[in-house]
């Protein structure tokens, strides 16, 4: 017979409380892990059902659009609606110069936004997909539209916009009219910088932004008003004469005359005669009166009818104003072209004319005075008088010239 031991009741009772005590953390921990099952599995199920529904995560927004819940073709749509015709306002000290972004060769990258907003939280591993999903609709997820620049495009476009903005520098001038001489004050050019403003818009643009400074610069006249201040001193005259009864030739010396009335030499300024008349024709008023000509197989000059007869004496004239303002200022006028006629004229001494003939021989000089330098033409009766004036400022020393004619000359046919 087994002998059997019996615990005292102090001990049964110690024994059961432990086992009650170890029990219930068991419990919980088994009701936690369960309801972390259930939470992961609910979530894990509410994430699979949203990835196969096609629609963009919450909380997504490109460039301040929001388009969680929107599938690609919608946001595509959503975004061009909001972003399809783009305008952007270039400024200018001014004004706005406005131009579409398609002008410009800016296009919106929708697609690829969409679709990089499509594969949030779609292209990577599925815990590192599920914490993008639900975290994205406590933290927005912000995406700027990109913007691809046509290069060509976008510079043509401001090659064109550059040539319509700027305006050429204007010097100040003098004028020359029946008034007397008029200071006409410059003007401050404008350019428009295509590079920089190129580079600014790549740089600074984006959908939505309206308006984008452009580089732009002054352009700064040579000379301005206060550089033509001065006194006008009468370097040099020259006075010819002519029959004023034979019309066609009068007509001819009056219109050249005319033409080189006025003119304005600036520092080393170039004049020529067949520039200031251009071609002497019927249109212009010219009319047919006697000139030199070398017939084909003749060794000498004849006297013909031709258009512009007395023309040459304008020339001529002029280039003695010039000989004579060179005889007491050094030379100042540098002559460039002159050429004399293949037969005498009684207009000017021998061997001092100045013939022309468009477009092969032409009266040229050069102004190398420190100052402008300007023409004044007279005809009165039968005479002709062409002086030379300067614009002396009054720190320089003044030049003058004492008049100069000849005889009355008999008609000549040049």
């Amino acid at each position: 017979m087994r002998d059997t031991a019996t615990l005292p009741n102090s001990a049964r009772e110690k024994t059961t409380n432990s086992t009650h005590f170890w029990s219930w953390p068991r419990a919980i921990l088994a009701t936690i892990l369960v309801l972390l099952f259930v939470l992961l599995s609910a979530a894990s199920l509410i994430y699979f059902n949203w990835k196969r529904s096609g629609a963009i995560a919450p909380g997504l927004i490109v460039q301040g659009e929001d388009l969680g819940g929107l599938t690609q073709q919608e946001a595509q749509s959503h975004l061009a609606k909001r972003f399809g015709r783009l305008f952007i306002n270039l400024q200018t000290p001014e004004r706005d110069i406005t131009l579409s972004a398609k002008q410009l060769g800016a296009q919106l990258l929708i697609p690829e936004v969409t679709k990089s907003a499509y594969w949030y939280g779609r292209s990577e591993s599925f815990p590192i997909n599920a914490w993008k999903y639900w975290t994205s609709q406590k933290v927005e997820q912000h995406r700027a539209l990109p913007v691809k620049w046509n290069k060509n495009r976008l510079r043509q476009t401001m090659l064109i916009v550059a040539d319509n903005y700027k305006r050429p520098a204007r010097d100040a001038k003098l004028e020359v009219t029946n008034a007397g001489v008029q200071i006409v004050p410059e003007q401050t050019g404008r350019a428009l910088n295509v590079g920089q403003t190129c580079a600014d818009l790549q740089k600074h643009y984006f959908a939505g932004k309206t308006d984008i400074k452009a580089t732009t610069s002054k352009v700064a006249p040579r000379l301005v008003a206060a550089d033509l201040s001065g006194q006008d001193v009468k370097l040099g005259e020259y006075t010819t004469t002519f029959n004023s009864g034979d019309t066609g030739r009068t007509v001819n010396v009056r219109l050249a005359s005319d033409a080189i009335n006025g003119k304005v030499l600036m520092q080393n300024e170039k004049f020529s005669f067949n520039s200031m008349t251009g071609e002497r024709t019927l249109e212009k008023g010219y009319r047919v009166a006697h000139i030199f000509v070398h017939l084909p197989g003749k060794e000498k000059a004849e006297v013909v009818d031709g258009r512009g007869g007395g023309v040459c004496q304008v020339s001529s004239t002029l280039f003695n104003a010039v000989r004579k303002t060179n005889n007491k200022t050094d030379g100042r006028l540098r002559i460039v072209e002159r050429n004399t006629h293949s037969l005498p004229v009684t207009y000017v001494p021998s061997g001092l004319d100045a013939t022309v003939a468009w477009p092969f021989k032409d009266f040229q000089f050069r102004n190398t005075f420190p100052h402008p330098v300007y023409l004044k033409t007279e005809m009165s009766g039968s005479r002709l008088k062409i002086s030379v004036w300067g614009r002396v400022p009054d720190n320089m020393q003044s030049i003058t010239e004492t008049s100069a004619s000849t005889p009355a000359a008999k008609n000549d046919p040049t």
